[in-house]
C-alpha cells in the first residue's frame, strides 16, 4: 500500500494521479496489450494478451511533473520517453500504487476525468516463479465524475470512486472501459473501496464491510475506525485503520472473511502502509517512535524503534522481514525485524525533508533489490541497494513531483 504505495490512499483534486497494481493471479493474468505487440507463445496458462514475454521484470519509473506530464524512465537502459504531455487542465498530480497502469485525473469543465494509461510493463506471479511482459504504452480510456476521485487498485480490477458512485475497471477487459460497470453504493464510504476476490472491501463508518461486486452487503464486517489506506498482500486485502488494520482473506469455497488486527494499547497509528507487491509484510510510520511492521501472515504488529522520527517506511517483505525508511534527518535506513539498523545512507534528502512544502512529496518505492527515493528539492531520484545502503545510481534533471515503479 505499493507507498504501495500498493497501491492506495484517498486522492484529492489537488493530488490526483494513481498507478495500478499488476494483476496478481494466474487466472486473471493481466489486461491485453495492444494487438501490434509481438505474439506470445503458450506458457503454462499465463497469457500476456499479445505482449512479448521477457526473462525478467522490465522495471521502469514513471515520473510525474506538477502539470501532469509523465516520463517513463527505463531502469535497464536509462532511456526516457513520454507517456503523457503536460495539460493545461491538469490541476496537480500524485502517484500511488504500482505495477502497470497509471491513472491521471484532470479537472474539466464538467467535473473530473480520470485518464487510464498503460505503461506496457507488468509481472504476473505464478506459483514459485513469475512471468514478465512488455507491450505498447498508451492511453486506454477515461472515466468521468464529480468531485475528488478515490482510486484503489485490487487484485483483478480497479475501483474509481466519486462519492458513492464507483466505476470498476476489469484488468482483463480494458478494451471495454467505456462500458465498465458503474454502481452507486447505498452509503457513501468514509474510506477506501478496494476490489478483492470478486467483491468490494469498503470502509464505511466505523467498520469494514464486504460487498458483492454489485455493491450488495454480504453481512461480513469487522471493526475499523477512521480507515485511511488499503493494499493487497500475498495473504489478503489490508485496510489501515486508526485502531489497527482489517485483513480480508478468501476461504475455501470462495467466501471472504474479515478480521481485525489491533495495535497494542496506546500506540500511535500509521496513516498509510506500504510494501512490495505479493509479499505478506507492510510498513508505516509509527508517529515519532519509528515504524510499524505488519506481518499479515502472523497477524501481528512489530514496532521498529528508531533514534529519529521517520517520514516514510516500506516493507521489503523478504525472508529477513526488512524495512526501508526515510528519517527526518534525510537519511535512508534499512531496519531488521527487531528494529536494529542494518544500513544507513548519508543525508541524501536533508533539504527535501526539512522543507514542509516538499516533505509530503518525498516518496519511497521498493523492489527485490533496490529502494527508489525521490528528492523534490533537487529534481532527482536515488536508487539504493537495500542490502548495504549503497547509492547505486542517481537520476537527475527530473520534475520528480511524484514517482512510481512499474514492471
Amino acid at each position: 500500500m505499493t507507498s504501495s504505495p500498493r497501491a492506495g490512499r484517498t486522492i484529492l483534486l489537488a493530488s490526483l494521479l494513481a498507478a495500478a497494481l499488476a494483476v496478481t493471479s494466474c487466472a486473471a493474468s493481466g489486461a491485453p496489450a495492444p494487438a501490434s505487440s509481438p505474439s506470445l507463445p503458450p506458457n503454462d496458462g499465463v497469457d500476456g494478451g499479445g505482449a512479448a514475454e521477457v526473462a525478467s521484470p522490465a522495471l521502469a519509473l514513471v515520473v510525474a511533473g506538477e502539470n501532469g506530464e509523465l516520463t517513463l524512465l527505463d531502469l535497464e537502459t536509462e532511456e526516457r520517453s513520454s507517456l503523457a504531455e503536460a495539460g493545461v487542465d491538469a490541476v496537480d498530480a500524485a502517484v500511488a500504487g504500482g505495477g502497470r497502469f497509471v491513472h491521471v485525473a484532470r479537472e474539466t469543465a464538467d467535473g473530473v476525468s480520470v485518464d487510464i494509461i498503460d505503461s506496457g510493463r507488468w509481472t504476473v506471479p505464478h506459483g514459485d516463479h513469475s512471468h514478465s511482459f512488455v507491450g505498447d504504452a498508451g492511453v486506454l480510456g477515461a472515466v468521468e465524475g464529480d468531485g475528488p476521485a478515490d482510486i484503489r487498485i485490487g487484485d483483478s480490477a480497479t475501483a474509481i470512486r466519486f462519492g458513492a458512485d464507483v466505476t470498476l475497471i476489469d484488468h482483463e477487459r480494458l478494451a471495454e472501459i467505456e462500458d465498465a460497470p458503474r454502481l452507486t453504493l447505498a452509503d457513501t464510504p468514509s474510506g477506501p473501496v478496494l476490489p478483492f476476490s470478486g467483491h468490494l472491501v469498503a470502509a464505511t463508518g466505523d467498520a469494514v464491510e464486504i460487498l458483492d461486486s454489485d455493491g450488495t452487503a454480504t453481512g461480513v464486517t469487522a471493526p475499523c475506525a477512521d480507515a485511511t489506506d488499503a493494499d493487497i498482500t500475498r495473504v489478503g486485502a489490508v485496510i489501515a485503520c486508526a485502531d489497527g488494520a482489517v485483513l480480508v482473506t478468501r476461504e475455501i469455497g470462495g467466501a471472504l472473511a474479515a478480521e481485525a488486527i489491533p495495535y497494542p494499547a496506546g500506540s500511535a497509528p500509521a496513516s498509510d502502509l506500504a510494501g512490495r507487491a505479493d509479499r505478506p509484510d507492510l510498513a508505516g510510520v509509527a508517529g515519532d517512535q519509528g515504524a510499524w511492521l505488519l506481518d499479515s501472515r502472523a497477524r501481528e504488529w512489530m514496532l521498529l524503534a528508531t533514534d529519529a522520527p521517520l517520514v516514510r517506511a516500506a516493507a521489503i517483505g523478504d525472508d529477513d522481514s526488512r524495512t526501508v525508511a526515510i528519517a527526518s534527518d534525510g537519511t535512508v535506513r534499512v531496519l531488521a525485524a527487531d528494529g536494529s539498523e542494518l544500513a544507513r545512507t548519508e543525508p541524501l534528502l536533508a533539504a527535501s525533508v526539512a522543507d514542509p512544502a516538499l516533505r509530503d512529496r518525498v516518496q519511497l518505492l521498493v523492489d527485490a533489490q533496490h529502494a527508489y527515493v525521490s528528492d523534490p528539492a533537487t529534481g532527482a531520484v536515488h536508487e539504493i541497494d537495500h542490502r548495504d545502503g549503497t547509492v547505486t545510481r542517481t537520476f537527475d534533471d527530473l520534475d520528480s513531483r511524484y514517482v512510481q515503479l512499474v514492471g
